[in-house]
């Protein structure tokens, strides 16, 4: 029988009990003599197809040569994987960032930054091509020429959400892979996102939850991450944020409080198996806020006018309308809205709803 086809039996033959599909795909049982499922040959049609369609297409099996040791560690390990993209990317050092869908803009500039930084210091950044916190990760990653994954809860050729089809682009355009345990043409379904996380969740040697509900796909995630013995961080918010809620639940429950790239680094180092590689390729330049003669994320850049650096100082992560930060910087309105649009030119200051203020 052809190998592919093989693979797509054993991942796909419902008719035979997913124990002994398992026990078969890790060679502990015989899969000779199963009954035929006739969408299994579909499948087939589909994904060899797609292969055919052009280079860096590849499938996986837990036989094969490079499927990745810490999706083995799974009990529900991915029986096939389907990947577009930069194969070696599955054996390199990396970190998932995960959260919201319905992110605030702190929490995308939070997520960019800390993926384009994680990036930058020869980290792939695992995620799962949604809207919100994924998109944002995956951006960062892309923005300082480093490594990314998306792990797909649809067919490795279906880009869902379709908002996201020029990041897709772009992740395969750079140093990127595009990966999902679905044949080609699978659509996307509600039950196939939970089975995503687990996959997230195995192939970072740390997750970061960045922005999460108390009742969010992300904890699920951060679950099973901590379950396989990752270290689970979270990035903590103002209390009066919906969004924040799910990582304070974290934290109170044992996750690691964190605030910067460097703690990031620091727990992902210190549990990080010997001898992993970074991606190949990426130079693990510094991020902006690393190189000397620029500011870091605690100061004002060097030709911040004096206004606004006076107003930084005001500036909190909690939201302040113009007056508010007029009266407690001693300014006028119209100074501090100039100020306010300088800092926000520099990357400080963002403008979150009804026109309130947030140092970044």
């Amino acid at each position: 029988m052809n190998p592919l086809l093989t693979a797509l039996n054993i991942a796909y033959n419902t008719q035979v009990p997913l124990p002994q599909r398992q026990a078969a795909a890790f060679g502990q049982a015989s899969f000779h003599g199963w009954p035929e499922h006739a969408p299994v040959y579909t499948f087939y049609e589909r994904a060899q197809r797609w292969l055919d369609e052009g280079p860096d297409r590849f499938w996986l099996a837990p036989g094969s040569p490079g499927y990745p040791n810490s999706l083995k560690a799974l009990p529900n390990a991915p029986l096939v994987l389907f990947g577009h993209g930069q194969a070696d990317l599955l054996h390199t050092r990396s970190i998932a960032l995960v959260g919201s869908r319905n992110a605030t803009r702190l929490g995308l500039r939070t997520a960019q930054d800390l993926a384009a930084s994680l990036a930058g210091h020869n980290w792939t950044i695992v995620s799962g091509l949604a809207e919100g916190i994924d998109g944002a990760a995956h951006t960062g990653a892309i923005e300082a020429a480093g490594a990314t994954i998306a792990v797909l809860g649809c067919g490795p050729d279906v880009v869902y959400p379709s908002c996201h089809h020029r990041l897709a682009a772009s992740i395969l355009a750079g140093q990127g892979l595009i990966l999902s345990e679905y044949p080609p043409g699978t659509a996307p379904m509600q039950g196939f996102f939970p089975q995503r996380n687990r996959i997230i969740a195995a192939l970072s040697d740390a997750l970061v939850v960045v922005e999460a509900a108390v009742r969010s796909g992300s904890l699920i995630t951060a679950r099973l991450a901590g379950n396989l013995g990752k270290p689970v961080l979270a990035i903590p918010g103002s209390i009066h944020s919906s969004q924040s809620k799910g990582c304070h639940a974290m934290i109170r429950d044992g996750a690691i409080l964190v605030e910067t790239a460097q703690h990031v680094l620091d727990e992902a180092l210190a549990q990080l198996p010997p001898g992993k590689p970074g991606p190949k390729g990426n130079p693990a330049v510094l991020c902006t806020t690393d190189k000397p003669g620029q500011r870091t994320m605690d100061g004002p850049a060097p030709d911040c006018s004096p206004l606004a650096v006076q107003l930084l100082a005001h500036l909190d992560t909690q939201a302040q309308s113009v007056d508010e930060l007029a009266k407690q910087a001693g300014l006028s309105p119209e100074d501090t809205l100039c100020a306010l649009t300088e800092l926000e030119l520099d990357g400080l200051a963002l403008c979150e709803v009804h026109g309130r203020w947030v140092r970044v």
